[in-house]
């Protein structure tokens, strides 16, 4: 099997396993915090940082992809913010680097596999932007009566997702901005 097909493979294994996070974890994205107070985080393996507005819970994990020995790991910071929703940063490590070029598909498959995970989903809007010098996607997602805002960009071998989820009423663009162009790369 090649491997821009196990990648995609694991690109929508990802995806719907995030999205089994969410809901797994929604109760936490609405837990009272009586202030926000962002805090810097850097990931696990020092790759990149981020500030969230509350002290994030780390979740890792382990998926083996479709040839039977290679194995995507990724790890997910999840963060309440008030009573509006959750922050989450998921960093995905594939077992070899996504070769120059095939950047875009990897996150349009991404984003293929979170809009098709719920038939409620409705992509608003999506666009391929520049995030830190490399290729990125930003978008809305809408999944009636809440929201799924994120960004995410491919560098080498690895997958980071910014994402601000709740429900849509709650939604504050600035909120999401500040915690993008909070992220940082240190390798």
């Amino acid at each position: 099997m090649n491997n821009t097909r196990v990648k995609k493979i694991g690109i929508w294994a990802l995806a719907i396993t995030l999205f089994g996070f969410q809901l797994l974890f929604r109760s936490v994205g609405y837990a009272d915090a009586p202030q926000v107070v962002w805090e810097e985080v850097c990931t696990k393996t020092g790759e990149c940082q981020v500030a969230f507005p509350t002290k994030p819970q780390l979740i890792q994990q382990s998926l083996p992809l479709a040839d039977g020995v290679s194995r995507l790991t990724y790890d997910v910071y999840l963060a309440p913010h008030e009573d509006k929703g959750v922050f989450l940063l998921l960093v995905a490590t594939y077992p070899s680097p996504v070769a120059n070029g095939n950047e875009t598909a990897g996150l349009e498959g991404l984003l293929s596999g979170i809009v098709n995970h719920n038939p409620e989903n409705k992509l608003v809007y999506a666009e391929l932007v520049d995030l830190l010098g490399h290729p990125a996607v930003t978008f809305l997602v809408n999944g009636g009566s809440s929201y799924f805002r994120g960004q995410a960009v491919m560098v080498g071998n690895k997958l980071y997702l910014l994402a601000m989820e709740g429900l849509q009423d709650e939604m504050d663009e600035s909120v999401f901005e500040k915690f993008v162009q909070s992220f940082r790369l240190d390798r």
